[in-house]
């Protein structure tokens, strides 16, 4: 895939995790424009915040790295990871900065967008309702059906 291609969902559903690690390693603009194009997949809704590991500042394990975090909810991050050389599925964690506690979400061997937007809109709907700790959430989540 040249710079110019434009992703698309399918592609993003079709990359292996060598795919992923091949595009990585042509450099930062080739990593950013990766992970722009998950984001622009996942088309969040707006009180979700977005970043994403360009250096390895989060341990460089997976070519697409992002955190999605939520304003009223300090210290909760969800961490969408791709494909790897060492993983072939995608994996949404829910990580707890006070606690320290990463609780797994979903994993799968396909991007699923939706399902995951389907998540995230759960996760903010319960955190408004009070549920704050990454264990409260999982577990609303999964008696909701909206998560592993």
């Amino acid at each position: 895939m040249t710079q110019e291609e434009k992703f698309t969902l399918y592609t993003l559903q079709a990359f292996t995790g060598c795919d992923f690690e091949a595009y990585r390693n042509r450099g930062e603009a080739f990593r950013q424009r990766l992970s722009g194009a998950v984001l622009n997949a996942l088309q969040l809704p707006d009180n979700w915040r977005t970043d994403c590991e360009m250096r390895g500042e989060w341990g460089g394990a997976y070519p697409v790295h992002l955190r999605l975090t939520l304003a009223d909810a300090a210290g909760l991050a969800v961490e969408l990871v791709s494909p790897s050389a060492d993983s072939p599925v995608w994996c949404a964690l829910l990580t707890d900065a006070r606690t320290r506690s990463r609780v797994p979400l979903s994993a799968g061997y396909r991007f699923e967008p939706a399902t995951l937007r389907t998540t995230l809109e759960k996760i903010a709907e319960y955190t408004r309702a009070g549920f704050t700790g990454a264990g409260q959430l999982v577990a609303a989540l999964r008696m909701g059906g909206h998560a592993a």
